[in-house]
């Protein structure tokens, strides 16, 4: 297990991470290095931006709430509840335990990727009228598979298109996802805010003596 865990710090020293290493489990409890992390090997689904730095505990879970849900269930790793809790109350040993997970996948991916073949074949799009056929093609990379599809090859204005179009619907995917995130913040910060209330409440309601001159009992002595 120590060597695992020497094997890890190493491995952590390989990313850059713009929060310098003190403590573990403190400075992972926001979520933010590991979004760093995940970056480098999964930047395609990893977005910087709606992971910010975070004080309260009710924001740091918030963070794991998010990051679990875009980018670990992806990578088909699973935080509970109770997981995301421990990461964001700092508890020993439960950063380590998922980094480990972590580092193992990302390993693992890399050696798929350094064996797996790749075949390339051109594919002609079905529906394409022949005066479109003559015109400059793009030939597609696919990987090598037991499905078998008939060969196809997509004219380049047509390319462009369908390119033009995924940019616009990840535009505006990108832009109702900032959304939400921006809605789900706004939920963690106003849950916060009613618990800081709440104990507020609680304490004004076990103090002792005379409330007859407190503000409210002098606005109802008023009334009555």
């Amino acid at each position: 297990m120590a060597q695992n865990l020497e094997d890890l710090y190493r491995w952590i020293d390989e990313h850059q991470i713009t929060r310098h290493k003190k403590n573990l489990n403190r400075d992972f409890s926001d979520a933010v290095p590991l979004a760093e992390i995940l970056k480098k090997h999964y930047p395609k689904i990893v977005d910087m931006h709606n992971y910010a730095p975070k004080n309260s505990l009710a924001l740091k879970i918030a963070n794991w709430e998010i990051l679990n849900r875009k980018v670990l269930n992806k990578i088909k790793i699973n935080l509970s509840q109770k997981d995301q809790v421990e990461l964001a109350k700092c508890i020993p040993g439960a950063i380590e335990k998922l980094l480990l997970r972590i580092k193992t996948k990302v390993e693992k991916k890399s050696e798929e990727n350094k064996i797996e073949p790749v075949n390339e074949r051109v594919y002609f799009l079905e529906g394409i009228s022949n005066q479109e056929r003559h015109e400059e093609v793009v030939p597609i990379k696919i990987r090598a598979g037991s499905k078998t599809l008939d060969q196809k090859m997509v004219p380049v204005n047509i390319f462009d298109r369908m390119e033009q179009d995924i940019a616009s619907k990840n535009e505006k995917i990108a832009m109702l996802q900032d959304k939400l995130e921006h809605l789900e913040k706004m939920v963690a910060i106003k849950d916060e805010r009613i618990k800081d209330l709440s104990q507020q409440l609680q304490a004004v309601g076990s103090g002792t003596g005379d409330t007859s001159a407190t503000p409210r009992a002098r606005f109802f002595n008023k009334i009555f």
